[in-house]
């Protein structure tokens, strides 16, 4: 080594620095490509994963939001159902109730009317029996005091009268 002034050249330094170069080369030619191509495939692969998460939270997120207007849709839906089949009901009560209120005043008139009839029955048996015992009463009496001429008028007066007689209801 020589010594000439305050700086020394050391040819060990060029050394050092021509075998960085040349292994600088020799990576660059060999592994740099590889590398960089390794790492721009990582990049892409990390970058499509990324994109596909997103999509797959922006299609989850659109499917939640669907199924929750469809949920809300259906439950509308239940809603009137369950109003429709309440008001249907209601109609149909009120319905029942009418047709059964209809019916038993139907029952009710003809009830009445039988009633009258057969009271009307009654009253005209009743007459008639009464009519029948006045007539053997009147005929045993007046028998033996009358001729047959005034026999059958005072029939027809008795008749008469038990026919203007009011009977009681």
């Amino acid at each position: 080594m020589e010594t000439t002034g305050l700086i020394q050249f050391d040819w060990s330094y060029v050394m050092i620095l021509i075998n960085v170069v040349i292994l600088y080369l020799i990576m660059k030619k060999y592994f740099f490509a590889k590398i960089r191509g390794f790492m721009q495939k990582r990049e892409e692969e990390i970058a499509s994963s990324i994109e596909q998460a997103e999509q797959a939270t922006l299609q989850a997120h659109t499917l939640k939001q669907t199924y929750e207007e469809q949920i809300e849709t259906l439950e509308e839906q239940g809603r009137e159902i369950l109003k429709t089949a309440k008001l249907k009901a209601e109609s149909q009560a009120r319905r029942i109730v009418h047709d059964a209120e209809k019916q038993a005043e139907e029952i009710l008139k003809h009830t009445e009317a039988e009633l009258e009839l057969q009271k009307r029955k009654t009253i005209e048996e009743a007459r008639e029996q009464i009519a029948e015992i006045a007539m053997m009463a009147a005929e045993k009496i007046l028998e033996k005091q009358l001729h047959h001429r005034d026999y059958q008028v005072l029939i027809n007066h008795v008749i008469d009268e038990i026919g203007n007689t009011k009977w009681p209801n």
